[in-house]
């Protein structure tokens, strides 16, 4: 039952205000947006339209959550540079209100906890930095600036095409706190992951309505053909963000509702091959999982490191998951939704269990084809921290603006094989030993972590022989340079091919 009730200005149509905190709400008929001010409402102009994507949620969608029913009364569209999300405004039975975050299917949802207090400054958080609040200690996981596609129903605060959204979304476990900085000072949202299935979600939008607005049906595969070429490409509507054609490598931006060209390829580009190719199919435990897309790695200025392939794969009835292929052999791997309980440079913590850090590197992309969640470019580097228990590996991921875990267990190739119905002509040396060319203990820069202590140790070597080589003792200083030398070797290995 509506609270307030208005004639729109622009077209006369009834606009209704459901909750009392509502400022801003949007006609349905003509998108005129009227601005709420005590008992009269004023024009404040027209609403870009709103670009169609698969959501199933529509306004006067209804669920329950923590024993509440909610009712979803407006939404926000943005845009940041990786893709467009939703934010989908619900109000609670109590009048209360919160937010639906609708990430390609994927659903957050999180209320009002309060202004921040004691907040960090958006433009000095990192990836991975730790912040309290409630008596919680929190990670960054994802920092973005996001523009206002367009808006619709009603909304607690005025929004328009020039409003730009400055969220800071941490990790606990299982729990999301959002900060919103939008206004000062920033208000934090605190919820976790959930499906529409476990909210009970009611008046979705009909499936016929998604397919005959978005033109393909969600939560499967379809063929996309490239502008460019015209060849055939496998994409998952409403999840792929960005293409890059496998047949002529072009880049095609998914994220406004249609097929946009960004940049067409060289005409001389050359590809390396990878094992499994982009639209092919495996068969992994009875289901069909499509290759999306692979990504071809390196460990930046260290051109001793073997390269690997990373391929993205997809299931309708399961999701995204990874595969990945290294001259040591195969792993399965999966994102994690909960956090490990505590992770340090020595050793992370998942489930009560106890991983132990092994290597720290960057990885960069050297080579993208497919079609991915998000825009996948060459050149993009993330630094790895893999973490080891047994055969397990966690994997922590840490780009300029994101941090994320997955978990990822070894697969032999033969089993591979079997998915994919064929000989594999892989990269996987037979026999490969790991003690043999294991690499260096990296940083987040690509340099050998061994050379501060390299360091330390030579300076220490050297005055504590500087009385043995002085005034000049040519064999004191002879021994000295050689430890030195011998010093430096494991520090240095992976330089000469890298210069």
């Amino acid at each position: 039952m509506a609270m307030y009730q208005a004639a729109c200005p622009g077209c006369g149509a009834p606009v209704e205000f459901r909750s009392a905190a509502s400022r801003m709400a949007v006609c349905s008929y003509c998108r005129t947006t009227l601005l709420r001010d005590a008992d009269a409402v004023r024009d404040i102009g027209k609403q870009a339209a709103l670009i169609e994507d698969h959501s199933p949620v529509q306004i006067m969608t209804s669920g329950q959550h923590a024993g509440q029913g909610f009712t979803v009364v407006g939404r926000i569209q943005l845009r940041y540079e990786h893709g467009v999300w939703n934010e989908w405004h619900l109000l609670f039975d109590d009048g209360s209100s919160g937010w639906l975050g609708d990430f390609g299917g994927q659903f957050v949802l999180t209320r009002p906890d309060g202004d921040a207090v004691g907040p960090p400054l958006f433009d000095k958080v990192e990836p991975g930095n730790r912040w309290s609040h409630g008596g919680v200690f929190w990670h960054a996981a994802d920092i973005r600036k996001a523009e206002c596609v367009a808006a619709e129903g009603e909304l607690p605060f005025p929004v328009d095409a020039r409003w730009v959204a400055r969220v800071i979304d941490y990790r606990h476990r299982d729990e999301f706190l959002t900060l919103d900085y939008s206004d000062l000072p920033p208000v934090a949202y605190r919820g976790k992951a959930v499906t529409l299935s476990a909210l009970r979600a009611q008046h979705l939008r009909d499936p016929d309505a998604v397919v005959s607005r978005a033109g393909r049906l969600h939560g499967g595969v379809s063929t996309l053909i490239c502008p460019v070429c015209g060849a055939p490409a496998a994409v998952v509507p409403g999840a792929t963000q960005h293409l890059i054609c496998p047949s002529c490598r072009s880049q095609i931006s998914l994220a406004a509702g249609q097929a946009e060209v960004m940049r067409r390829a060289a005409a001389d580009a050359k590809a390396i091959g990878a094992t499994l190719q982009a639209g092919e199919t495996l068969t992994i435990d009875g289901l069909p999982w499509r290759v999306m897309g692979w990504l071809r790695c390196a460990v930046p200025h260290q051109a001793a490191e073997p390269e690997w392939f990373e391929y993205l794969l997809f299931a309708p009835q399961r999701g995204f998951s990874w595969l990945i292929e290294t001259r040591e052999g195969w792993q399965r791997a999966e994102v994690i939704d909960t956090w490990p309980e505590s992770f340090s440079v020595s050793a992370a913590h998942l489930g009560g269990e106890a991983f132990v850090r092994r290597y720290l590197y960057s990885s960069q992309v050297r080579e993208v084809v497919g079609a991915f969640p998000w825009r996948a470019r060459v050149g993009d580097t993330v630094e790895i921290g893999e973490y080891v228990k047994g055969e397990r590996v966690l994997n922590m991921e840490r780009g300029a603006r994101e941090l994320g875990w997955s978990l990822a267990v070894p697969v032999e190739q033969d089993t591979v094989a079997g998915w994919a119905g064929r000989k594999l002509a892989s990269i996987v040396r037979t026999g490969y030993s790991a003690g043999a060319d294991t690499p260096v203990l990296l940083d987040g820069g690509g340099k050998a972590a061994l050379r501060p202590i390299a360091w330390v140790f030579s300076v220490l070597i050297v005055v504590m022989n500087l009385r043995y080589m002085l005034p000049f003792n040519v064999d004191a200083m002879f021994v000295t340079g050689i430890v030195v030398f011998l010093l430096w070797i494991p520090a240095r290995a992976g330089d000469g091919a890298a210069d």
